[in-house]
């Protein structure tokens, strides 16, 4: 990850299975290995790092984009991750935690 790469970090209610979650939002996905996971959004490529916990049982994470989306121009990097992090986060069995 670049220092100036976009990223969200998200801190759940409970912990969670990421890539069930993103399964349930039908979003495409790569796994790397237990903390990582390739994710292709609207043609962007994001990385999902669990960052408190694995992807099978994650109470944080974060989402950098890695390549913006090639067919949407109009969104900006931090556009394009607040729409997965919404997207993605209303499939999750639990809530996202205030910031």
């Amino acid at each position: 990850m670049a220092d100036d790469d976009p990223v969200v970090h998200c801190e759940l209610a409970d912990d969670v299975d990421l890539r069930a979650g993103l399964e349930a939002a039908y979003i495409e996905h790569l796994e790397v290995d237990a903390e990582r996971t390739i994710i292709i959004y609207q043609s962007a490529i994001l990385m999902v790092v669990a960052t408190d916990g694995d992807a099978a049982a994650a109470h944080a994470f974060d989402v950098e984009l890695w390549e913006p989306p090639i067919y949407t121009h109009d969104l900006g990097p931090d556009e394009v991750l607040a729409e997965f992090v919404e997207d993605f986060t209303t499939a999750l069995p639990t809530t996202r935690q205030p910031e």
